[in-house]
């Protein structure tokens, strides 16, 4: 023993361990406090995010079945209409306001089969105001177990060019409904929610769920420091395709959701 120890008795010995042990666990206190720390940075958009959008508040409830059979209901509002409701929209990750000009009054009722909400970081106008994008089928497309037997769907953002798509194929060869019937009978939407509470809800949304929203669909304009003004029109139609729908900006339609029912739950 004296040949590791400056202690000859065992009480010596253990107070010597003793402190060893406390001394380590001091330092290792402290490393875990700094890696805490670096964390809190390296995440602070992610954890400020989650604070904001963590918990959705029912506002009420409503036993009736979403139909997700019928199309998309869409109300035209005449130009008049469009100049009274138009606002300023604040953005709810950032300073930016964007000013959206109401087209019609929408409600979607559908079968969830993508999703995509990752635009924490983002500073355009549009991942700005647009924090979420929902990906819905209805009529035949409606059914999930139809859905899941002949269609892959995902939703995804592309970096290099910002755009936001849609990717649906059928899984085989067989094609129960024809491509123009698949292509008009889902939608990918991109949501502006009116509050915190909507975006909350949405963050719940599950693949598969039955969901309906409720809003306008939206044009969006945006005028920079330096002036400059950018604009995004959003679609009128569910037949429109590709990369120049009819109003311009693709097929998607921009969505101001003021409500949104997920299964019997709604959040406004």
């Amino acid at each position: 023993m004296n040949q590791y120890f400056s202690y000859t008795t065992t009480p010596q010995i253990d107070a010597r361990l003793y402190r060893d042990i406390l001394d380590n666990e001091d330092k290792i206190i402290k490393i875990c406090i700094i890696v805490f720390f670096i964390l809190i940075f390296l995440f602070r958009g992610w954890i400020d995010y989650w604070l904001k959008f963590g918990i959705a508040i029912p506002t009420k409830f409503d036993n009736t079945p979403i139909n997700t059979n019928i199309d998309p209901i869409q109300k035209n509002y005449t130009i008049e209409e469009q100049k009274n409701k138009t606002f300023i929209y604040k953005s709810l990750i950032n300073d930016k306001q964007i000013k959206l000009i109401p087209q019609a009054h929408y409600k979607l009722s559908g079968l969830t089969v993508a999703y995509n909400y990752n635009f924490v970081f983002k500073q355009s106008f549009f991942d700005s105001a647009a924090l979420y994008d929902l990906g819905s089928s209805w009529g035949k497309l409606g059914d999930r177990n139809f859905y899941d037997s002949y269609f892959s769907s995902y939703s995804a953002k592309t970096e290099i060019t910002g755009s936001r798509v849609l990717w649906t194929e059928f899984k085989t060869r067989q094609r129960p409904v024809t491509i123009e019937y698949a292509t008009s009978h889902w939608a990918h939407s991109h949501i502006i929610p009116a509050n915190r509470n909507i975006m909350a809800a949405l963050l719940k949304i599950k693949k598969w769920d039955n969901v309906q929203i409720e809003g306008e669909l939206v044009d969006m304009e945006y005028t920079n420091p330096r002036g400059k003004i950018f604009e995004y029109y959003t679609s009128m139609s569910r037949t429109d395709t590709g990369s120049s729908g009819d109003r311009g900006n693709g097929s998607c339609e921009l969505v101001y959701v003021t409500s949104v029912k997920i299964g019997n739950v709604i959040y406004q």
